[in-house]
């Protein structure tokens, strides 16, 4: 998948047998999944997906393990209108090839109304404190979100692709990086480097952030981009790799909560 949202060699599409626990709500100017929620909490996550949308892979299995976790957690359907119908209506269709010319319609201010919708659902259900997780595509929105809301706690992105502010929709990655509001966890993938890597431009920009010292990187270098919601468990790496970022980000979450 070579293109400007995904290095070469990254994974494709991945059927997932899991059966969601959660419910799909509307929130106005956007529709959500909503992990199943578990006692009363205080603090919130919302999860952008990657290309294949907000029921693409194992995402919805990553929400609900979250919500395990005492987050009130949602997935927004962000990528509609989808690409010849998608994967339940978002994004791109199982086994669809990228295209750019369809992505370009969905630059920030078309995906902050919904983004700022997906926001108000949470306060209203009781958030007191709201982090974002994006994978793939959904660094993208998790940034601007930061950037445009100084409330995020703050935010993870694996096997980022950020650049698409730059290479789709006209900004610069570099000063979008530069804006975020919040500490961040980054994880990239093998064949995201040398483009993410820490010591790289763009890790610059996010270091010069207002919070940078805080950011975090960690390399997965034997991944391929999109293997958290894409790789295939059976291979011990991948499964060995997607449970060691999986614990990262909840720690990094974790603790970030717990300052404020």
């Amino acid at each position: 998948m070579a293109t400007s949202c995904c290095p070469e060699g990254s994974l494709p599409y991945l059927a997932s047998d899991y059966s969601a626990k959660g419910t799909c709500v509307s929130a106005g100017a956007v529709d959500l999944y909503e992990a199943p929620v578990h006692g009363s909490p205080e603090h919130a996550l919302i999860l952008f997906s990657d290309i294949f949308g907000w029921n693409g892979s194992r995402l919805r299995s990553i929400a609900d393990a979250f919500a395990m976790q005492g987050y009130l957690v949602v997935v927004p359907k962000m990528l509609t209108p989808a690409l010849d119908g998608g994967c339940d209506g978002d994004a791109l269709p199982a086994g669809g090839a990228f295209d750019a010319e369809w992505l370009k319609q969905f630059p920030w201010p078309v995906q902050q109304p919904k983004v700022e919708a997906a926001l108000e659902y949470l306060k209203g259900k009781g958030a007191a404190k709201i982090g974002v997780v994006g994978f793939c595509y959904g660094g993208h929105p998790a940034c601007w979100l930061s950037a445009t809301h100084a409330e995020i706690v703050c935010g993870a992105v694996l096997h980022p692709s950020m650049q698409l502010e730059e290479k789709l929709f006209g900004g610069s990655t570099e000063a979008l990086l530069k804006s975020v509001k919040c500490p961040f966890f980054l994880a990239p993938a093998g064949n995201d480097l040398p483009l993410w890597a820490e010591s790289g431009p763009l890790g610059a920009a996010l270091k010069a952030s207002s919070r940078g010292d805080e950011c975090v990187f960690t390399e997965y270098p034997e991944m391929k981009h999109g293997w958290s919601v894409r790789g295939d468990l059976a291979d011990p790496a991948v499964a060995r790799d997607v449970a060691a970022v999986l614990g990262e980000v909840s720690a990094f979450l974790s603790k970030h909560f717990s300052k404020m």
